[in-house]
């Protein structure tokens, strides 16, 4: 927090020097700002809001602070155009599964706990509807994070020895929603590694004992995650009472096909 640097004036004849200072906080938290990418409400695209405390004129940053920061990291990760075509109001629902899924999305969007889990058949619209509850999350002011697994858990993994690990996965776990897109990303389920399991487990019991959102996508079924690490699996299922989805192996269920 900072103190705010207003003209020296006098207050007014009548008027106590604590209301005249909020007035002015006031008319400085009525001033629009020119920040760009969201549209903040309470700031007015300032990033800060005056208030009074212990005699003092301060500002302290808004909470959309968070907001811009998880839209900057997600146009840098590429996740950007997907929150903008991945929506719930485009999300098809042809099939009754995709009907309950998008139902109870939208619930878990409303709740705000625990942990969103779509397992199963490549290209039937896993992506699609956890993109969307991120979506939905980030526009209730809650910060986010997206981890790629094929991509972002090599990158954790290499550096899983240096001293700068800590700094570079501490983001993830404490982020208010974290969104693992493909979770065990491999052609076959021996493919996992022990150092895959080491990193999803520190992450996953993490934001298990904190009560973190989490939202998963994977093509494997938690039985099959079971296989390869109870403890994992154990978690997942802990964490994602309700909201657990598995969609069978079945090519007509890839909608990319039919592109």
């Amino acid at each position: 927090m900072e103190k705010l640097t207003f003209p020296k004036m006098t207050a007014p004849s009548g008027v106590s020097c604590t209301e005249y200072m909020q007035s002015r906080a006031d008319y400085w938290n009525s001033l629009p700002g020119d920040l760009k990418g969201y549209d903040c409400p309470e700031c007015k695209n300032k990033g800060f809001i005056a208030f009074i405390e212990d005699g003092f004129e301060i500002k302290r940053p808004c909470k959309c602070i968070k907001v811009r920061d998880t839209l900057r990291r997600i146009h840098e990760s590429g996740l950007s155009e997907l929150l903008r075509t991945n929506t719930f109001q485009n999300f098809e629902t042809t099939e009754p599964f995709q009907e309950h899924m998008k139902r109870s999305a939208l619930e878990f969007v409303k709740n705000k706990s625990g942990c969103f889990v779509a397992c199963g058949q490549s290209g039937c619209g896993k992506t699609h509807i956890c993109t969307a509850i991120v979506g939905g999350m980030i526009k209730q002011g809650l910060s986010a994070r997206y981890l790629v697994w094929r991509e972002e858990a090599g990158r954790l993994k290499s550096h899983a020895a240096d001293t700068d690990y800590p700094a570079l996965i501490t983001p993830y776990k404490q982020a208010d929603v974290l969104y693992i897109d493909d979770l065990f990303k491999t052609k076959e389920l021996s493919d996992i590694s022990s150092a895959d399991v080491k990193l999803a487990f520190e992450l996953l019991d993490y934001r298990d004992r904190n009560r973190l959102i989490t939202v998963i996508s994977t093509e494997w079924s938690l039985q099959q995650i079971a296989q390869v690490d109870e403890a994992i699996a154990g978690r997942i299922i802990r964490m994602s009472k309700g909201y657990r989805f598995t969609i069978n192996k079945d090519q007509k269920k890839n909608y990319r096909l039919r592109e």
